[in-house]
């Protein structure tokens, strides 16, 4: 019986050996999986993560080898992937769209929270967008948030001369072509060192804030490989924290390895405006908002590119994956079967007493790794409860300045005036218009020119009350609301921020940036007149106020009551500066 004891005693600790060892011990000799990446451009700073990954061994940390692949002439990045030549790719707001439309098309991670797509014209002398009606256009097909930025501005497809992209600013600069569609990390590098004049329009002054560059896939690459796909977003993503804190570095390796296209001062142009865009210091790199990919398909709805409530169910990968429980399961399974075996021979000898101590000490360390997995998911939760946060004040709020948006504004005064008309006090609104704005971004660029307008934006911030309200409405406008106060007080309220402002100096650099304001001042009546209306009667006086000479504060016209309400002439819309 000792004997038999003994030889199954010998039996329990093989299979406890056995069953408690990882499934995946022979990983590190697996061979590499090959993956390519379809970049939707050419090499530069602009995919300097991903380099970054391949460089310090990230993704062959996680078993991948990686093939990076420029995109060919006339070729769609997303068609590339959705045909097999590239398993990953990377693409922009067109990715919303091309789901709607039924493209099999999933997002892993987002790698700029704003996209850097801008249309770039000829000359410093064109002040506005629909100053290219009739004009000659290159644009890209997958350029699609372009394409809603003029019908937004009702510039339809027609209403232009489209011309194929030939990705050579030298067109713009000889009158080949009026306008073209360009990246702000790119493109006004090569204009200013050429020392050309240009202007640049953004869709982000029609409230279009689309994302930029992000990381995709397709349904069935997901699907089929979910490990495969969670590893290259890790590597991904890690690579982008590297080459954000090291943009030099890999300037370097870009030059060295993949592109001598642009010089490494240019890289270093693009770094700084891809980590602008990317805004790492206020979100994670990668995040995804949900809601934020369901706006830029109802903006694409709004303009007739998809029908209402396209469905994006499946559209965003959700990259938490299911813990791999196996080891925990085997390890269980041997100490049930040790502890059997102990506890029926344990009166028999003091090493089976000996093993059985040990595997329970064993099951004592998985429950307290277990607990404190379970510290770290709530400490997890607790944070993105905090980035929620965030992400919902960054809908409200303007990224520059942090001032409310325009879209905060028309809420709040769709609540204000009829609250205005229910209790019986004016309410004020003063628009704010920098002059000659252009000319601090043409001079000393756009880099100065946001100083300057953050400066403004604090002045304009410290001096109103405690219930009033500051907007960014757009470009270079601030608009003011002013709850209970009447006109002649908002006026004289207006003429002491424009004399601060004028005497007001930023310093950028080694220069000192100045410029004066031009105010038009509106007030609601009490009855009858909506927010459009007012906003539209604050427009008209700083019209006013800007074809007298700029540099003052006009108020609205008086005009005959109606209906317990002034009645207001709408003005033509006023050229941007």
């Amino acid at each position: 019986m000792t004997r038999v004891a003994f030889v199954l005693g010998l039996v329990a600790v093989a299979v406890a050996a056995c069953l408690s060892q990882p499934a995946a011990a022979g990983d590190a000799a697996r061979p590499l999986k090959r993956v390519t990446l379809q970049l939707n451009w050419k090499h530069q700073f602009q995919f300097a993560g991903y380099y970054a990954a391949i460089e310090k061994g990230y993704f062959r940390a996680e078993g991948l080898e990686v093939r990076v692949r420029e995109v060919e002439h006339g070729e769609e990045p997303v068609d590339a992937v959705l045909a097999g030549r590239a398993e990953f790719g990377i693409g922009a707001s067109e990715l919303a769209l091309r789901r709607g439309r039924g493209d099999p098309i999933v997002v892993l991670a987002v790698i700029l929270q704003h996209s850097p797509l801008v249309l770039i014209a000829r000359g410093e002398g064109v002040q506005s967008v629909h100053e290219l009606v009739g004009k000659r256009l290159m644009l890209m097909p997958h350029e699609t948030e372009l394409y809603a930025y003029l019908r937004r501005e009702g510039i339809a497809p027609g209403r232009f001369v489209e011309l194929p992209h030939s990705f050579d600013a030298a067109d713009l600069v000889s009158g080949r072509v009026d306008a073209l569609s360009g990246y702000s990390t790119d493109e006004p590098f090569v204009l200013r060192r050429s020392k050309v004049a240009f202007s640049m329009f953004s869709p982000r002054a029609s409230g279009i804030d689309f994302y930029g560059d992000s990381l995709f896939t397709t349904e069935r690459t997901a699907r089929s490989d979910p490990r495969g796909v969670a590893a290259f977003r890790r590597a991904a993503l890690r690579g982008w924290r590297y080459a954000l804190d090291h943009p030099g570095e890999l300037a370097d390796l870009i030059l060295a390895k993949y592109s001598t296209r642009h010089a490494r001062e240019h890289l270093l142009y693009e770094a700084a405006e891809v980590r602008r865009l990317a805004r790492p210091d206020l979100v994670e790199i990668g995040h995804v908002n949900p809601g934020r990919w369901r706006h830029v398909a109802d903006v694409y709805a709004e303009l007739g590119m998809l029908p209402a409530g396209a469905d994006l169910r499946g559209f965003i990968h959700d990259p938490t994956e299911a813990p791999d429980l196996g080891w925990l399961y085997r390890s269980l399974a041997a100490s049930v079967v040790t502890a059997l075996l102990v506890a029926l021979y344990a009166w028999r000898t003091r090493r089976f007493n000996r093993k059985l101590r040990q595997e329970m000490g064993r099951r004592l360390a998985i429950e307290s790794e277990l607990r404190r997995a379970n510290e770290r998911l709530e400490g997890q939760l607790a944070e993105n409860s905090v980035l929620q946060k965030r992400l919902e004040e960054q809908v409200i709020r303007d990224s520059l300045t942090g001032l409310y948006n325009r879209r905060y504004l028309d809420e709040m005064l769709e609540r204000e005036l009829p609250r205005a008309q229910r209790h019986g006090y004016p309410v004020s609104v003063a628009l704010v218009d920098i002059d000659n704005f252009k000319r601090i971004n043409d001079t000393w660029g756009h880099q100065a020119g946001d100083a300057f307008l953050s400066a403004v934006a604090a002045r304009l911030a410290d001096a109103v009350r405690a219930g009033d309200l500051v907007c960014r409405w757009g470009g270079e406008e601030f608009v003011l609301v002013l709850p209970n106060m009447a006109l002649a007080d908002a006026v004289q309220r207006a003429e002491g921020l424009r004399e601060f402002i004028r005497d007001m100096r930023v310093r950028f650099g080694e220069f000192e940036l100045k410029s004066t304001v031009s105010v038009g001042v509106a007030s609601y009546p009490g009855g009858g007149l909506g927010p459009a209306e007012l906003l539209k009667a604050a427009d008209e006086a700083l019209y006013r106020a800007k074809r007298e000479g700029r540099d003052r504060v006009r108020r609205a016209a008086d005009a005959p009551v109606r209906s317990s309400a002034a009645r207001l002439e709408l003005v033509r819309p006023r050229e941007a500066e």
